[in-house]
């Protein structure tokens, strides 16, 4: 299917040909019919794609916050092609559209194959022809809706939402300053409202343009819009004023506060400068009001991704119930989106339309569609209406005595640390690559050279010439994942963790027994060479060995999906598994003992699964003491272990310096940069493959340390086993 993409880093812009979406549980998949390109929106960030690497740091310092700290921990080469990956990865662009549903996500309900629905999202409803888009951001098309008014939709919630934050009110006098696509639509919504509307702008077209739209009064900003102002408030002012500029400028605040009344209302819909004129707001006592998008969930991640509705009786409007009110008010004429449409492009001239956008046209414009060709028959539609090849080809050099591969998940993990190194790997070929984002899985391919890009896990299980599977998606996909690759006969590696629970583990042993085939989890720490230093330093012992690590793991924002449970299942499940398949590593035995203890303290603190201190004991008599914690300071190193026994020590910081103690000498040895094996493992479990052997970490070791996450997990929440903490 065709999607448009630029690039974040020198803002090229291309149609390219990319797999089609899947649709995933609670997900919708519709075949575009038009998308409406957000004039300012898009030309903001075509503007910021197109400028400087310096320009972009000045506009995003909590990224550059971001990349010092990886210079920091990774090094300088490792934090650069971090970046470099990142800038060059294509974008989507767009965030409104309309369309027929073609398949509904498992629970997904009130959707059915052939429904016309309206699209929001950034990253969801781009200009492509086939989205899949999350439950919450899809709407119903009410009949006598057409496509072409219907793909605005989000433009008119946005404006809507504007609305509902200044508490519009029958009879009021209010204000639009800009009067844009948003100003215009914001125009209408206010007469709908029942208010006397004033709008001013620069451009004597969207002046006039905005009379048509039912303004009552519309004036340029040269003129004399404070006079206008008094004459029609009375001499009081603007009761509500509306900022629907996208400008860098602080005019438009500025005149806001000189329109609006003493106690009024200003709402900040618009891109705009928000540079606050306290000489005009103070004695006023003004209120000054963002409106966040297109309604209650934006930003949220349980709304828009995970599918949780607000409670209607306490959150009357949400994005989609905006959405809803929006194509209401079209049904009923209310709304029009028509008049401010001014060109039409077919996808493929992507370029001419954001020619327009950019002010390359002689006329401004207002309302920009892309038009997918989608004939609609009403109910006689067919569900592959427009439906292209879920899997793309390619081409690429293949050896034929490799390996072949197939890869489920191209995050920035997979495309900074996996990919690159499997690549390096000799007589291995990656043959498909699965990635839940059409443009993802399109540009992974194409940079590397993989020969087939797809959106479709089952593509991979169903490739009857691959013999592994490397899995890489979020961790509450591992263990179905793993079990389909198992039952399909491939060999798998999957990142940690295993599984997210006794069931989800159950399963995978069972997959694993009844199949035959390798699977092994990415517990790379093993095989970084520092940790083997360490491990040889003590050989051949006699004596038990005592461990001991401090993990500064560090907060995550509170809206991480690392921190939601049902996706990444804790942060003990989920990384603190690494320490225990360590320990085991380093003693050599399996453990039998569990304690562990959390912090407790005020509300906002961290949970106990983020500050947890854990003693495992093992089959060997070693004792293993964790201690990970969200609460250290930035500056300290991530990772820093100790381990005893013989007379002899070890002192592992941050796979970068390893000091050995025997009696009162010391040496050190020390790695080029952070290795924490990584590229080791993927050899390793390549080699066992090729060559019919079992890789030196067991399966069974995988699934003792996932039972011993398990644990650690059940003892912080306070919970006991009937016989006792040792099993």
């Amino acid at each position: 299917m065709k999607q448009v993409l630029h690039s974040l880093r020198t803002g090229e812009l291309a149609v390219v040909e990319v797999p089609e979406p899947a649709c995933l549980p609670g997900f919708v998949l519709v075949r575009n019919a038009f998308s409406f390109i957000s004039t300012g929106t898009e030309r903001a960030v075509r503007e910021s794609a197109r400028s400087s690497l310096l320009a972009k740091a000045r506009q995003r310092p909590d990224q550059v916050r971001k990349v010092l700290e990886k210079v920091r921990t990774e090094g300088v080469a490792s934090a650069f092609e971090k970046v470099r990956a990142r800038l060059e990865e294509p974008s989507p662009l767009g965030y409104s559209t309309a369309g027929i549903v073609l398949e509904v996500g498992e629970g997904v309900q009130g959707f059915h194959t052939g429904d016309r629905v309206a699209c929001a999202g950034a990253g969801y409803a781009n200009h492509a022809e086939i989205v899949s888009v999350p439950k919450n951001l899809v709407a119903p098309i009410p009949a006598g809706v057409s496509f072409e008014e219907a793909c605005g939709t989000t433009l008119c919630a946005i404006a809507l939402q504007g609305l509902r934050v200044g508490e519009v009110a029958i009879g009021e006098v209010a204000g639009v300053i800009g009067l844009g696509l948003l100003g215009q639509i914001a125009v209408q919504l206010l007469k709908a409202s029942g208010c006397t509307v004033v709008g001013v702008d620069l451009d004597a077209s969207m002046v006039e343009k905005a009379k048509e739209m039912g303004a009552d009064y519309v004036l340029l900003r040269t003129d004399d819009v404070e006079e206008l102002v008094r004459t029609v408030s009375g001499g009081h002012g603007l009761d509500l004023t509306l900022l629907c500029a996208a400008s860098k400028s602080n005019d438009p605040i500025e005149l806001a506060a000189k329109l609006t009344r003493k106690k009024g209302r200003i709402v900040a819909v618009g891109d705009v400068s928000m540079n606050v004129p306290r000489p005009d707001f103070y004695p006023k006592e003004l209120e000054l009001r963002l409106s966040t998008s297109y309604g209650p969930g934006r930003y949220d991640p349980d709304y828009e991704e995970r599918g949780h509705d607000y409670p209607y009786a306490y959150v009357r409007f949400t994005e989609r119930r905006n959405m809803e009110t929006a194509l209401s008010l079209m049904a009923e004429g209310k709304l029009r989106l028509a008049p401010l449409v001014n060109h039409r492009f077919p996808v493929d001239r992507a370029e001419d339309a954001y020619a327009l956008v950019e002010g390359k046209g002689s006329v401004r414009p207002l309302g920009i569609l892309f038009d997918y060709g989608l004939e609609w028959r009403g109910a006689a539609v067919s569900a592959t209406a427009g439906k292209t090849d879920r899997v793309v080809p390619i081409p690429a050099p293949t050896g034929a005595e490799a390996l072949k591969i197939g890869v489920i998940g191209a995050g920035q993990f997979a495309k900074g640390v996996l990919l690159p190194r499997i690549q390096k790997i000799e007589g291995v070929e990656i043959r498909r690559v699965v990635s839940g984002r059409s443009s993802g899985a399109q540009n992974v391919a194409k940079r590397l050279g993989i020969p087939y890009a797809s959106c479709r896990a089952e593509d991979v299980y169903e490739d009857p010439e691959i013999a592994a599977v490397v899995i890489a998606t979020r961790n509450h996909l591992h263990a179905s994942q793993t079990i389909a690759a198992l039952q399909a006969g491939k060999d798998v590696f999957v990142e940690k963790p295993l599984a997210l629970n006794p069931f989800e583990l159950e399963g995978v042993k069972e997959a694993v027994e009844a199949s035959g085939r390798t699977a092994m989890v990415g517990f790379n720490r093993r095989f970084a060479p520092l940790a083997q230093t360490a491990k040889q330093w003590f050989e051949p012992r006699e004596w038990p060995l005592f461990i001991h690590a401090t993990v500064n793991a560090g907060r995550l924002e509170r809206d991480s999906w690392l921190l939601n449970p049902e996706e990444s299942g804790g942060r003990i499940v989920g990384e603190a598994c690494h320490f225990v398949d360590l320990f085991q590593y380093w003693t050599g035995a399996r453990v039998t003992r569990v304690q562990a203890e959390f912090l407790r303290g005020p509300r906002g603190l961290p949970s106990g699964e983020e500050n947890v201190s854990a003693i495992l004991g093992f089959a060997d008599g070693s004792v293993g003491s964790l201690l990970y914690t969200a609460e250290g300071a930035s500056g300290l190193p991530k990772e820093r272990y100790e381990i005893h026994g013989g007379q002899r020590s070890a002192v592992l910081d941050d796979f970068r310096r390893l000091d050995l103690y025997d009696r009162t000498r010391r040496r050190t040895a020390r790695s080029r940069g952070q290795d924490k094996g990584h590229s080791a493992e993927l050899e390793h479990f390549f080699a066992c493959l090729r060559e019919g052997k079992r890789p030196c970490l067991s399966f069974e070791s995988c699934v003792r340390t996932s039972e011993v996450t398990f644990e650690m997990v059940r003892l912080t929440k306070g919970e006991r086993d009937d016989e006792g903490r040792e099993y």
